[in-house]
């Protein structure tokens, strides 16, 4: 049984017991297992359940009638007087625990109309009602009636033959009604040799599988008034512990903001501005009028010089800045290869820029391409594109039977080296 049912049913139990618990006794109802002859036997069956629940003020009068497929049995609840009409299929009849078991949850239904109780939804209110006869202590009946066996011999020709049928009554699986049967008995402090006594075999092995399954649901410690307070202290100090863990994330966002993506940004800043320092020296150099040929000869040798130092500047900045861009990329890179976890690129991380010059926001066209983008404050002139960022795989090693002879030695001995 998916455990997501798990507290659906303990839910519609809360609205029972709420409702209802302080009149419930806490005994179980033997399965007395009689053959049903007629509907007389039937309606004696219906009256001491009745009996059990305590409806002793009403008389139900049950009849047997073919009903609609899988279902095995009708009650009329709309009238209001002290006979209640119950039909049971026909088909039902050769499986008398199955009988009894559709008798439960009819008579459950008055049961739960007399106190109020209904769910808006059909299946709903069915399953309401399967969790109702466990609540009121006919879960030995329903267990042993939910899946029901019949074998019977038949003479033929040259002998006999084994028929076997099986009929399943109920809205809950037997699982289901086998969790709800033992979730109610932990909660009213049956124990074990009571609740297993008078099941068939079928109904033991479901409650045996349930208390391997969900023990968890039944332990004794849910009785006790410090429960709920122990297990919150057990979440605090899980939240205490995860908050640590945060904070040594947070700590690490902090190195890696301090060492890369601020240092970075520092980079960025003072690298255009060295950058526009170039732009206008070198601007400068052209607009300088010598009419001197001589000296302008001269001048133009010492110009190259600057020119040559300012490339050197800017073969610094541009080391740097790849340097430094292998290192995002890298990061990147893994991030891209988490995209289960983290975002994957997109445009919009991508056209709105920040001027280098002075943090002025830029909405750039998305997926432009190369352009000089203009700071509409300082004026500052800088190239950008918006393309969407990638990270292709790198391709892989070649395969040795791709290797050329020598660089296949090569390997060998570079092994043998390292081995």
């Amino acid at each position: 049984m998916p455990e997501q049912f798990v507290e659906a049913f303990v839910d519609k139990l809360i609205l029972l017991e709420q409702n209802t618990g302080v009149k419930i006794h806490y005994r179980l109802m033997p399965p007395t297992i009689v053959p049903f002859y007629d509907t007389i036997s039937i309606q004696d069956a219906a009256k001491r359940i009745a009996h059990f629940i305590g409806l002793n003020n009403l008389t139900f009068i049950v009849t047997i009638a073919k009903q609609a497929d899988k279902v095995g049995g009708n009650i009329d609840l709309s009238t209001s007087g002290n006979e209640v009409f119950i039909e049971i299929d026909n088909q039902t009849m050769q499986f008398p625990d199955a009988i009894s078991a559709t008798l439960c949850h009819e008579v459950c239904h008055k049961w739960l109309q007399y106190h109020g109780i209904a769910s808006p939804i059909e299946i709903e209110n069915e399953i309401l009602t399967d969790i109702t006869t466990v609540f009121l202590g006919l879960g030995k009946i329903m267990l042993n009636g939910s899946k029901v066996m019949n074998v019977r011999h038949e003479a033929i020709q040259n002998g006999t033959r084994t028929i076997t049928e099986t009929i399943s009554t109920g809205y809950l699986k037997q699982d289901q009604l086998a969790f709800v049967y033992r979730l109610v008995c932990a909660m009213r402090n049956i124990p074990s040799s009571e609740y297993i006594q008078d099941l068939n075999a079928d109904a033991i092995h479901a409650v045996r599988a349930c208390d391997s399954a969900f023990q968890h649901y039944y332990d004794s410690r849910f009785h006790r008034l410090d429960t709920t307070q122990e297990s919150v202290v057990e979440l605090h100090k899980r939240i205490i512990a995860i908050q640590h863990d945060m904070a040594e994330l947070n700590k690490h966002i902090a190195y890696v903001h301090k060492a890369l993506c601020e240092f970075v940004n520092r980079f960025n800043k003072e690298g255009h501005g060295k950058l526009n320092s170039l732009r206008q020296k070198a601007l400068l150099m052209t607009e300088e009028d010598q009419p001197d040929p001589v000296m302008r000869f001269l001048r133009s040798i010492k110009k190259e010089f600057e020119l040559d130092r300012m490339n050197h500047e800017l073969d610094s900045v541009k080391r740097d800045s790849i340097e430094y861009c292998q290192h995002a990329k890298a990061i990147g890179r893994y991030l891209y290869r988490k995209s289960k976890i983290f975002p994957l690129p997109s445009s919009e991380m991508f056209n709105m820029v920040i001027c280098p010059r002075d943090g002025t926001k830029l909405r750039l066209p998305e997926n432009s391409g190369d352009l000089i983008a203009i700071c509409p404050v300082c004026k500052y002139n800088f190239a950008y594109n918006t393309t969407i960022i990638s990270f292709p795989e790198p391709p892989a090693p070649p395969s040795p039977r791709n290797l050329t002879w020598i660089e296949r030695i090569r390997q060998f001995f570079q092994k043998e080296r390292t081995d």
